[in-house]
């Protein structure tokens, strides 16, 4: 797993609060607290912190934090 992917977990957890303790594979609708808050702050963290714009489409797209991280300039 590349350095930037850790990091970007890393970072990705530390803002929203429902991902806690995921991993890359972890299936976002298995998360308890995945819900319309924790949609609101991802989009957040990836506009604040990585200047990138992800639609509330794009998002529900993703079924792992993998497909959320693929979201993000490599």
């Amino acid at each position: 797993m590349p350095r930037n992917d850790v990091k970007n977990l890393a970072a990705l957890c530390a803002d929203v609060d429902a991902l806690a303790g995921a991993n890359h594979e972890t299936v976002l609708t298995s998360l308890p607290n995945w819900d319309s808050l924790a949609v609101l702050l991802t989009i957040s963290h990836f506009e604040h912190t990585h200047a990138v714009g992800i639609t509330a489409t794009q998002l529900r797209a993703c079924h792992t934090v993998r497909d959320l991280l693929d979201h993000l300039p490599r």
